[in-house]
């Protein structure tokens, strides 16, 4: 424990983030002195023993006790389970959730975001304590609500009207109390709040699907918010004069999975009818974003970024729906890499384009003159085509013995590339899927494709080079992150993997 001891405050805050026993800090002084303002930088409040949780908040001596001092971020509820309505919860237990539930949230004074699972177990009286006791908090601008199974009736934030940030993630079928509620907290805390996020996972059994108007509906029209970051998913996205007036000031704009009236068409019709109204829109009202991340990549997309440059941060997550034609996919993708991504990529942190299929959209000889302009790059993720890589430990041997190579491997092309890239520290590369695979209602292929490609890459990133000083990015490929290593002497052993990825969100 001595050599321990004799860390700098830094490395022990390193592993007090790893370790799962969270009461390491409990060892000692000095090990409490580097890992308090860590653990309690999040306190979190749910049925789970909370009558000794906010009596021990609100009783604890002296003030301000550490909680108070180093809480950034409070995460509450469920406050109690289903079965505090069947009389569960004792009498006692209850009374001193009444008495401490509001002194306990308000000496947390240095709570700047909190989360809320919003739910029907909770009994009103508790959610009117909360609310009394958030509006206490001198530096709260950040409101996440979760709703999973909505309360009966709109939940009353007129109390906070100093929130900066909203964000709601749902996935409820009833909605309606749901858009009240936000609807309603909007109102409160206009003009100030500049970031909103809805994301609505439900199901739409009534047929109804909610819109960002719905949202925006308690809002007055005399005032316009001025919302710098907006992040919608599940929603009708239409930017009407209703909605465009309180986005003028946008830098940072997600859409994912949204709904629109081209939604009831049921066979191609041509490019030109799938064009959602929002790129024209931005590109209209000149609107130029320093963040976009979307799944909708339409022609219109292209124009937007075509008229203007200087964005940081670009991620398309999808590249096609399962009915787009192959000549279209491969033509909307030229169109992207030599002209739309043009403009940007001398400017761009990041860039990520997740082919939906293969084609065009993947890295090759056709973008790689454009890639090398990302000279500001710190992470770049794109995908590769198998038939542009050589597949299987023979060829890939025969590859890499073959003086000059015989053929094109795109992998090797792009770790190249990435080496003269000064800044870059994160290589993404992934798989897309077989274009026989579009529009099958079985993924069995898609799903061997996606598994002969992971060993394809891993094969073509161990036999790589040669390494030089400049390969010092990471790369990450299909659940697997590589990192140059070297042996005792010094000398390149080449990308090895070094860690298995936990988040499975390849497809």
């Amino acid at each position: 424990m001595s050599g321990m001891l004799s860390l700098p405050t830094e490395l022990l805050q390193e592993i007090g983030a790893d370790a799962a026993d969270k009461t390491l800090r409990l060892v000692c002084k000095r090990i409490n002195f580097a890992l308090e303002p860590q653990i309690l930088s999040e306190i979190t409040l749910s049925s789970k023993r909370l009558s000794s949780q906010v009596e021990s908040l609100a009783t604890t001596e002296p003030k301000p006790t550490s909680a108070s001092k180093y809480a950034t971020k409070l995460r509450i509820g469920p406050l109690f389970s289903s079965s505090h309505q069947n009389g569960v919860t004792s009498l006692e237990e209850e009374a001193k959730i009444r008495s401490f539930l509001v002194p306990a949230i308000g000496s947390l004074v240095g709570v700047r975001q909190m989360l809320w699972d919003l739910g029907q177990s909770d009994p009103e009286w508790a959610t009117l304590l909360v609310l009394d006791a958030l509006a206490s908090l001198p530096v709260l601008e950040a409101l996440h609500l979760s709703d999973w199974s909505p309360p009966d009736s709109p939940v009353q934030f007129q109390q906070l009207s100093n929130l900066k940030k909203i964000t709601l993630t749902s996935d409820s079928y009833d909605r309606t109390t749901i858009i009240r509620t936000v609807a309603r907290l909007i109102a409160c805390n206009q003009p100030g709040l500049t970031s909103l996020t809805i994301v609505d996972d439900g199901d739409h059994v009534d047929g109804y699907k909610p819109t960002l108007q719905d949202y925006l509906a308690e809002t007055s029209s005399i005032v316009c918010l001025k919302i710098t970051h907006l992040n919608l998913s599940g929603l009708v996205a239409k930017f009407d004069a209703s909605a465009l007036r309180h986005l003028k000031s946008l830098v940072s704009l997600t859409i994912v999975d949204i709904f629109s009236p081209y939604d009831e068409t049921t066979e191609y019709q041509g490019s030109e009818s799938l064009v959602p109204e929002i790129w024209s829109t931005l590109r209209l009202e000149k609107i130029h974003l320093q963040e976009l991340i979307t799944d909708d990549a339409q022609p219109a997309l292209v124009e937007y970024l075509k008229s203007f440059s200087g964005l940081r941060r670009l991620r398309l997550i999808r590249t096609s729906s399962e009915s787009t034609p192959p000549w279209v996919y491969n033509r909307l993708a030229i169109h992207f890499y030599e002209q739309g991504l043009e403009n940007h990529i001398s400017f761009l942190d990041s860039l990520e384009v997740r082919s939906s299929y293969e084609g065009k959209w993947c890295f090759g000889n056709h973008c790689s003159n454009v890639i090398k302009k990302g000279t500001r790059l710190t992470l770049l993720d794109l995908s590769v085509n198998s038939e542009d890589i050589p597949r299987g430990e023979e060829e890939v041997r025969d590859y890499a013995e073959s003086l000059p190579p015989t053929r094109e491997n795109a992998i090797w092309s792009l770790l190249d590339i990435c080496a003269t890239l000064p800044i870059l520290n994160s290589l993404t590369m992934r798989g897309a899927s077989p274009e026989h695979s579009r529009g099958s209602k079985c993924g069995y292929g898609a799903g061997m494709h996606r598994a002969s490609m992971k060993l394809w890459i891993a094969q073509n990133l161990e036999r790589y080079g040669p390494i030089t000083p400049n390969h010092v990015f990471h790369v990450t490929a299909l659940w697997t992150e590589y990192a140059v290593r070297r042996d005792d002497l010094g000398a390149n052993l080449g990308y090895r993997p070094i860690a298995r990825i936990k988040d499975d969100n390849w497809l």
